[in-house]
């Protein structure tokens, strides 16, 4: 049964993120566009995200560098959504909890970047070597608000499961 669970929760995953940047996207179109109003400022968002996201996902150095420091930073639950309200308190209580238990950085495989106005959806496979030396794998999808080159608000969607599995599995450095 579990190997058949894996596989459908992940195409579950995949389908809401699609769903959600549909939406976002669609929602952002008649809101105010901000800096993206500035000829080719879309374009450079997509650029920001993807060379942030090549730098891996953990440090201060990595893809949270380009966080504003006033950030929310929600992760969408279904039952409880949390919300960081600033870079300090997110790498701290959100992203730090999980880094403790990694022996390196998430490496992301971005499969789509797709952006409308100030707005920049990611959908990416995130991978990495946990202390336990074993993998670590999810799925994510992330929907940023884009402001002079800094993300000012995102929305985290990923594979909660998964994540409980290695809160679960291995401590704390």
């Amino acid at each position: 049964m579990r190997s058949f669970t894996r596989p459908f929760r992940r195409v579950i995953t995949v389908a809401s993120a699609a769903l959600t940047a549909t939406m976002l996207i669609g929602c952002s179109a008649s809101g105010d566009t901000g800096d993206a109003a500035r000829p080719g400022q879309q374009e450079r968002n997509v650029q920001v995200v993807r060379d942030a996201f090549a730098r891996g996902v953990g440090g201060e150095d990595g893809f949270f560098s380009i966080l504003a420091e006033d950030v929310q930073w929600t992760v969408a639950r279904a039952a409880e959504p949390t919300t960081y309200t600033s870079r300090s308190e997110f790498l701290r209580d959100g992203a730090g909890p999980i880094q403790s238990r990694l022996s390196e950085p998430i490496r992301a495989n971005v499969r789509e970047l797709v952006a409308e106005g100030d707005v920049v959806v990611a959908i990416w496979d995130g991978t990495a070597t946990a202390r336990d030396g074993r993998p670590y794998v999810n799925t994510y999808s992330w929907a940023m608000t884009m402001r002079d080159e800094r993300v000012v608000r995102a929305t985290a969607f990923l594979d909660l499961v998964a994540l409980g599995e290695l809160m679960a599995r291995v401590p704390p450095a």
